[in-house]
């Protein structure tokens, strides 16, 4: 019975060796954290996650709010990381304020937006009206 036992454990072991493991650390508590767009778990986490070896993207902003907009101002919110196999790489994010500056520049765009195509109208309104 104890030789079975060993066995099944000694054989989980080897499965997890072909996978790198991710432990994110934040500072604050209760963050929801998202791995390649899939959500894994609110901050504190249980236990390290468990990733295929290569290039990961670590963030607390939800993927429907990002872009590349986002990303490129809030570097400090989202991590895009290499994980080893067999190794476990530790990431710290920064959350305080980081997610109501997101939606703040989530309606920035729309009012960009916005405005782009009320100048757009008004440019072919005049256009047309000179024709």
């Amino acid at each position: 019975m104890v030789f079975l036992n060993t066995a099944l454990f000694s054989q989980k072991d080897d499965e997890l060796k072909n996978y790198g493991f991710i432990e994110i650390k934040t500072d604050s508590m209760n963050v929801p954290f998202f791995v390649d767009g899939y959500f894994v778990g609110n901050y504190p986490l249980d236990e390290p996650i468990a990733v295929l070896p290569g290039f990961h993207e670590v963030s607390y902003i939800p993927p429907d709010i990002q872009d590349e907009k986002i990303k490129d101002n809030l570097s400090e919110g989202i991590k895009r990381i290499y994980v080893a196999k067999d190794d476990t790489l530790e990431v710290f994010l920064f959350y305080d304020h980081y997610l109501s500056q997101v939606e703040v520049l989530q309606e920035e765009l729309k009012v960009q937006k916005y405005v782009g195509f009320s100048l757009f109208g008004v440019l072919v309104y005049v256009l047309l009206a000179i024709l």
